[in-house]
């Protein structure tokens, strides 16, 4: 009788798609390096013919259904809040309060109980406590929740730590521990992966894979950009990102940078026209309020500049999605930013790029290409010493192209490949579950 029961409940699962739930990447996030790897990851598994629903955990409210991909599997947005406010079922605490009733109709939290598979990115890099206890919090959430409705998580490619707290670094433990799969997005964060995991883990349960970024398809904007774009065909195209996180002074201090950052993206554009070159202003996160808005910081470099140098210079629209940024910066000869998913799209473009980084995760990423050297560290220099080296970077753009040209299409169908080992391994949980990482 159990025999048949199984069997029957095996059946029953075959027979339906695949369901996911998706966390850590909102679509409608305005760091498009965060939707970036939402849409790339959603866009895979809505294509695929046994999924049946995919649930994005994201902002706004209620659930919400988006017709916008192609393939035959459902998207739906569901809306989720770090909110004290617990009678709103987006809130994570009325999340978990239903979860421990049985879900009570919330429907986040039967999403959460129906799935074959919870995937969490982090946002590529929050998975840490640098940026406070709240924000690790949030990030955290979508995972414990997975692990109380007893679902499978999986912990896509991304940053793990730095951890700076024990308090955080416990947190980060349990949860890799009690992870089905888990992916760091290069060497280095593959060695903190190893770590937080501890000496008992499965090896086979822990991977390294590349960001799913690079999986990202780019989509043509409307005619007005690529009109933009073509008239000024004949010269020489660059793409420079200015972070909005870094410009105000006190960015020194809080991340260690070797001197204001301000002042050397100016002279760093200042340098490019210098050389020849029509610079594109590259806004990659929009919305996220003045002291964080790329838009704002590339107002000051346009400002800090004269009337003849603004002649050579030109902004890209910073509502543009981030298929449609992808596609203008595969246009580009040359690229630099220190927003990491903006110089990713031109690297999985095999566009050359130059990282102008705050933080170790830039030269992993850069070094799944063979080009870590393509990054300066703001945190060791700054100001002319960093124009130059962007500048030598200019000059190498040539060979640093065939390099690319070589090592990124291996780099793109991993991304792609990973996504597919993970959609395998859930359709297998289903007849055998996963057991924890340790």
């Amino acid at each position: 009788m159990t025999t048949n029961s199984t069997t029957s409940t095996t059946s029953q699962l075959s027979a339906r798609g695949a369901r996911f739930v998706v966390a850590g990447a909102p679509l409608d996030n305005d760091n498009r390096g965060v939707e970036a790897l939402g849409s790339s990851v959603v866009a895979h598994l809505a294509s695929a013919e046994s999924v049946d629903t995919v649930s994005v955990l994201g902002d706004g409210w209620g659930v919400r259904a988006d017709g916008s991909w192609p393939g035959h599997a459902r998207v739906d947005r569901l809306g989720v809040r770090n909110s004290r406010r617990w009678h709103r079922r987006e809130s994570w605490t009325r999340i978990r309060f239903d979860q421990a009733l049985g879900g009570l109709g919330n429907p986040v939290a039967t999403r959460l109980a129906t799935a074959d598979a919870v995937l969490d990115l982090s946002g590529g890099d929050s998975f840490t406590d640098l940026y406070g206890a709240r924000r690790l919090t949030t990030v955290c959430a979508p995972k414990e929740a997975a692990l109380r409705a007893g679902r499978p998580l999986v912990l896509l490619p991304q940053t793990f730590g730095p951890f700076t707290t024990e308090e955080g670094r416990r947190r980060a433990e349990y949860l890799v521990r009690s992870s089905a799969l888990a992916y760091a997005r290069d060497a280095w964060s593959y060695e903190q992966l190893r770590s937080l995991a501890g000496p008992s883990a499965d090896p086979s349960r822990l991977r390294q894979g590349v960001d799913v970024a690079f999986a990202l398809r780019a989509r043509t904007p409307d005619g007005s950009i690529v009109d933009e774009l073509a008239g000024v065909d004949g010269e020489v195209l660059v793409g420079v990102n200015v972070s909005g996180l870094l410009r105000e002074e006190s960015a020194v201090e809080r991340f260690g940078l070797a001197g204001p950052y301000l002042p050397t993206m100016v002279s760093m554009v200042r340098a490019l026209i210098g050389a020849g070159a029509v610079v594109f202003l590259v806004s990659h996160v929009h919305g996220a309020g003045p002291t964080e808005n790329d838009a704002t910081a590339i107002e000051a470099v346009e400002e800090a500049l004269s009337p003849r140098e603004r002649t050579r210079v030109r902004r890209l629209s910073p509502h543009l999605r981030a298929a449609e940024l992808k596609w203008c910066i595969s246009h580009f000869d040359w690229f630099t930013g220190s927003r990491m998913h903006a110089t990713i799209a031109a690297l999985g473009s095999t566009v050359p790029a130059f990282g102008y980084a705050y933080s170790d995760k830039a030269r992993g990423v850069f070094g799944t290409c063979g080009v870590a050297d393509e990054v300066v560290d703001a945190r060791a220099v700054a100001g002319q010493e960093a124009v130059e080296l962007a500048l030598a970077s200019f000059a190498a753009r040539d060979a640093t192209r065939e390099v690319l040209r070589r090592r990124v299409p291996e780099v793109v169908t991993q991304s792609r490949n990973q996504l597919e080992e993970v959609l395998t391994a859930a359709l297998s949980w289903r007849t055998q579950p996963p057991g924890a990482v340790t």
